[in-house]
């Protein structure tokens, strides 16, 4: 149905866009699509799910208990580190799980800094439980940001197959918010947000949140972000005394937040997760009380065994993709960097390399032992 007015200027009958009754008809149909993609979004989900074996110590066999929709406390995990330190990958697997809804990078619209204290850390954090609870009325600059920059939904593949046909609606709290709440399953990583800031979430106990720190060899988190436009000229992202001193007191904290929360809070090194991909993969879904499904089997199986795609691919050789820097480096870099770098990668256990022929040969990944 179409409205149409009188044009005194043109002499023509012209479509009217204006009137109460074009308005009613738009949002009727808007109403009417936004009702259809939650209609078959919950189908899916029930169908995903169906047979799913749920974690023991989530005591619950019913997925009712852990959809916000029907008022259930939803699995919440967080993965927390920094850019080019592999959070990509391990994002991808969480978001394999059947019946999760994947916020990727909530704080892109901080923009290229690393969030440490102050308004901005009060700020990310609310952003953050404001997600955590699929409230995304509250989240208008964030929607607003994601109309120039796509990654920030199109990353979530199961809310993007929906909003192929209308991507706008992706961008409108109406559907964001009752979409979310469909999900039993709720992952989030973040690149942006300095570990100490977490524990405010670590000790909300409505939110029940179980987050990951993962920790990347700073030799190979610089050599990742070198030539990249959006890195270069940015402290925080292209300095690597900022980035070294950020990892020194990340372990500090850490070591804290082992004994605080042993239930909740884990850190691991990004190589590990690499060299040994199936077992810690499943150790990490075992932490965040998550099934090692026959989906995040099928993604290891296709993404841990060659290279493929650009510099943000996650289809990677898995056990040389984390030390292919070594090869790549120029000495003199390397040796620029352990100058700064020596207590962060003595304290994450990075062995040092001594000459360049040392650089191109040894292992650089130690033992780790947090205090």
């Amino acid at each position: 149905m179409k409205f149409w007015r009188h044009s005194w200027l043109s002499g023509r009958f012209v479509q009217d866009k204006e009137t109460p009754g074009y308005r009613r008809f738009v949002n009727n149909t808007t109403d009417k699509i936004l009702s259809g993609m939650l209609v078959e979004q919950r189908q899916s989900i029930e169908q995903q799910m169906k047979g799913y074996r749920f974690h023991s110590k989530l005591n619950t066999s019913h997925m009712k208990d852990l959809v916000p929709e029907e008022g259930g406390q939803p699995v919440r995990s967080i993965i927390v580190t920094t850019w080019r330190s592999g959070s990509t990958f391990l994002g991808d697997i969480l978001s394999s799980h059947p019946g999760t809804f994947y916020h990727y990078e909530p704080l892109h619209d901080f923009g290229i800094k690393q969030i440490r204290y102050g308004d901005d850390a009060a700020q990310a954090l609310l952003n953050l439980k404001h997600l955590l609870n699929c409230e995304y009325s509250e989240m208008e600059h964030l929607i607003k940001h994601a109309r120039s920059y796509t990654c920030v939904f199109d990353k979530n593949k199961v809310l993007w197959n929906r909003c192929k046909t209308f991507p706008d609606l992706c961008r409108k709290s109406e559907l964001l918010s009752p979409f979310c709440s469909l999900f039993p399953f709720q992952s989030l990583k973040t690149v942006r947000l300095r570990l100490n800031l977490t524990e405010e979430l670590l000790e909300d106990k409505k939110l029940g949140v179980r987050l990951l720190f993962l920790v990347r060899d700073p030799r190979g988190t610089l050599q990742s972000r070198r030539n990249k436009v959006w890195c270069s000229g940015k402290k925080d992202c292209d300095d690597p005394e900022t980035l070294c001193k950020d990892l020194v007191r990340d372990y500090i904290t850490a070591s804290i937040f082992r004994r605080k929360f042993p239930e909740s809070f884990r850190a691991v090194r990004y190589e590990d997760v690499s060299f040994n991909a199936f077992n810690k993969t499943k150790e990490l879904l075992d932490f965040f009380r998550l099934d090692f499904h026959p989906n995040i089997q099928k993604f290891l199986q296709t993404h841990t065994s060659r290279n493929k795609g650009n510099a943000f691919s996650t289809f990677r050789d898995s056990k040389k993709a984390p030390v292919h820097w070594q090869k790549e480096m120029p000495w003199k870099k390397a040796q620029r960097i352990q100058g700064v770098c020596g207590k962060a990668l003595r304290l994450w256990g990075y062995e040092i390399a001594q000459s360049e022929e040392h650089l191109r040969s040894f292992m650089p990944v130690g033992p780790l032992e947090l205090l």
